[in-house]
């Protein structure tokens, strides 16, 4: 394997190959610079114009695979790995003779990982990132917190991990990571060309925090006493000069230690906290990210704030189907659960306008509609394998319509929601979400993300009239056998015909 000199992510990214065929071949190729000669030459090419794009070439000579950049060229080395057949152990293997020219189509494509409601180890993160890779995802959503735990060492504020990230969470264990594994991880992920965008859910969503700290000032009030499962109604005020210190502080903390160029601040579901405080929170906590050499990227309620070009928010709210007995749900409320849910219903009607108001202060918007890639969704057609019912049974949002996977693939980020009028100009890119309620260990969350993991990756890098469900899943099914030889976990489709 030939790299360019002088060049050390293009060394790392011929180890990175050497690596993964002498692991799936048994073969171990040499690395060296210098030009190009018979066998596997990795190219710097200034000719290929998008940043990400790649050329492979298979011929006689051997293969090149060139990019403007490293990362083009690391793009290229992923198809290159998911056409040596898996089974190659000892083979000689041939490939085709072929020039394949490829390019994504969003600039961000992105998945994001729920560590609050189950906490997951360095070397789980480490996979999960690998997988990731494979899918050609530049973009790692870390949801460091949330009402289950904070998971994130803040040396100003130790008992955040200490005591916010040990709450009782259903009998799972609890759990941080220090700042020295957050940095091991950037590095990690920065090597499979990956930016970890960091998020610290706030306002709301902050049982954790009030558990460590319940001196902050709670800005929900309820005339009754509000007691639902999984949900703590709770955000911190703006008008507290402790919290807004203690915000101060942990954005500072999470810039120095995020090299990107994004910090996530949440800001959804503040429900019961009124407008006008929320609105405040929001602008302030902005002020502060860009005081720290950050932009602000959001959930899509934080358009209500005084957000501007440069801000990003996330657009999640948006369910394809309704259940037919919605309505006879809405009778049977408890009485004390009437105030909260008239409250929500009033968040909800909002919904709708946050991504045209967030693209009128010209934020720009990420993708990630809940009926389409919220992975925790239940699967809805049997698996083929018997043996993983149960597993199918229990995983996933119950609250969720269960979807087939082939569902959650046929659709059109440009085109899916009317409010986004011109999507090519105003949306960054395709993230897809995973949330943990119902997950017990990592085997749970491979098996809600993978093969939907996929069809999220294909349309955040292929152009809609290059997907084609009857075509994808001829080529997902020939996934199988890389799948299972690095012993990833996935959900055996009944729709498709697994090598």
């Amino acid at each position: 394997i030939f790299y360019p000199g002088g060049n050390d992510k293009m060394k790392k990214n011929g180890e990175f190959l050497a690596s993964y065929i002498k692991e799936i071949t048994g073969y171990e190729l040499a690395t060296a610079t210098g030009q190009p000669g018979k066998g596997i030459s990795l190219v710097i090419d200034q000719s290929i114009q998008n940043p990400e794009g790649y050329q492979l070439t298979v011929s006689d000579n051997g293969i090149r695979i060139a990019g403007s950049t490293d990362a083009g060229v690391f793009y290229g080395i992923q198809t290159l790995r998911k056409s040596i057949p898996a089974t190659a152990q000892g083979m000689n293997v041939e490939l085709p003779a072929a020039t394949i020219n490829d390019y994504p189509r969003f600039a961000y494509r992105g998945m994001m990982l729920d560590v609050s409601r189950h906490f997951f180890p360095v070397d789980s993160v480490k996979t999960y990132l690998d997988i990731l890779a494979l899918h050609n995802q530049n973009t790692f959503h870390w949801h460091l917190s949330d009402d289950q735990g904070w998971r994130i060492e803040i040396k100003k504020y130790p008992e955040l991990a200490e005591i916010g990230g040990q709450l009782p969470n259903n009998g799972r264990k609890g759990g941080y990571y220090t700042q020295e594994e957050f940095k091991d991880l950037v590095n990690y992920a920065n090597e499979r060309f990956i930016t970890i965008i960091p998020e610290v859910d706030i306002p709301g969503h902050t049982a954790a925090v009030f558990a460590a700290y319940p001196d902050f000032k709670n800005a929900v009030k309820f005339k009754t006493k509000v007691n639902i499962p999984g949900q703590a109604f709770n955000a911190l005020d703006v008008d507290d000069p402790k919290a807004m210190q203690f915000t101060e502080d942990v954005i500072a903390e999470l810039a120095a230690l995020a090299p990107g160029n994004y910090i996530h601040i949440g800001g959804d579901e503040a429900i019961g906290l009124p407008h006008d405080k929320f609105v405040r929170f929001i602008n302030k906590t902005r002020e502060i990210v860009l005081k720290n050499g950050k932009k602000m990227v959001g959930w899509q309620e934080t358009a209500r704030a005084d957000i501007s070009e440069g801000d990003v928010i996330q657009h999640w709210i948006y369910l394809k189907q309704k259940s037919e007995d919605s309505s006879k749900k809405k009778d049977n409320i408890p009485a004390e659960y009437k105030e909260i849910m008239a409250l929500f219903a009033e968040f909800m009607k909002e919904a709708p306008k946050d991504p045209g108001l967030g693209i009128s202060k010209k934020a720009k918007v990420i993708l990630s509609p809940s009926g389409y890639v919220y992975l925790d969704h239940k699967y809805l057609e049997p698996s083929a394998d018997s043996t993983q019912n149960a597993e199918q049974e229990r995983l996933g949002m119950a609250a969720y319509e269960k979807q087939t996977i082939q569902e959650m693939y046929d659709w059109d980020p440009m085109t899916f929601n009317p409010t986004v009028e011109n999507p090519q100009k105003d949306v960054a890119g395709i993230e897809a979400a995973i949330w943990c309620e119902t997950i017990t260990n990592f085997r749970d969350l491979q098996f809600l993300l993978m093969p939907r993991l996929a069809g999220v990756a294909e349309k955040g890098w292929s152009k809609v009239e290059n997907t084609h469900w009857d075509e994808y899943k001829v080529r997902l099914g020939a996934q199988a056998p890389l799948w299972e030889k690095a012993d990833w976990n996935y959900f055996k489709s009944s729709l498709v015909d697994w090598k």
